[in-house]
C-alpha cells in the first residue's frame, strides 16, 4: 500500500490536449503530478527494504484520490465535504477513470511490469483536509 500526502490535487490524465501536428500532450499540472508521485514512490520503495515489484501477473488495484474542497465554500458546506455527504465532481477535478489512468502512467515499470496486468480494481474521489493519495496493490 502506497499512501501520501500531495502538494497539490491530484492531477487527470486529459486526452483532448493537441499540439499543432495533433499529438497528444501532457499540461504541464499532469507533468508536476506524475513527477512528484514518482518521488513519493521512489523514497517509499527505498525505505522499505522488503519490496517487491510485481511483475507479470494479474493484479487488483484501488485508487484513493483525496482533493481539498474550494476555499470558497462556507463552513458547513466544506464540514460536509470532509464528512463525504458531498463528492467532487466539478469538470475541474476530472473523471475518475483519467485520474487512474495518469497514477498508473507513473505506476508502470516502477512498481508494476505493466498496466495491462491489472484485472481489477476501483478508483474513488472524496474530499480531504489535504491533497491525498493512497494506492492498494494485490495480486488477483
Amino acid at each position: 500500500m502506497f499512501e501520501s500526502e500531495l502538494a497539490s490535487n491530484p492531477v487527470p490524465h486529459n486526452q483532448s490536449n493537441y499540439n499543432r501536428y495533433g499529438v497528444v500532450y501532457k499540461s504541464k499540472r499532469e507533468k508536476a503530478y506524475i513527477t512528484e508521485l514518482e518521488i513519493r514512490l521512489r523514497r517509499q520503495i527505498h525505505m522499505n527494504h522488503e519490496f517487491e515489484r510485481y511483475g507479470a501477473q494479474p493484479i487488483r488495484v484501488d485508487y484513493l484520490f483525496g482533493f481539498v474542497p474550494p476555499k470558497s465554500w462556507s463552513k458547513k458546506k466544506r464540514l460536509q465535504a470532509l464528512n463525504c455527504e458531498i463528492y467532487p465532481t466539478s469538470q475541474q477535478i476530472g473523471d475518475w477513470d483519467n485520474l487512474c489512468k495518469s497514477t498508473q502512467d507513473r505506476l508502470n515499470a516502477l512498481i508494476i511490469e505493466d498496466d495491462r496486468y491489472i484485472v481489477d480494481g476501483h478508483g474513488r474521489k472524496i474530499y480531504t483536509e489535504k491533497p491525498y493519495l493512497r494506492i492498494e496493490i494485490e495480486e488477483a
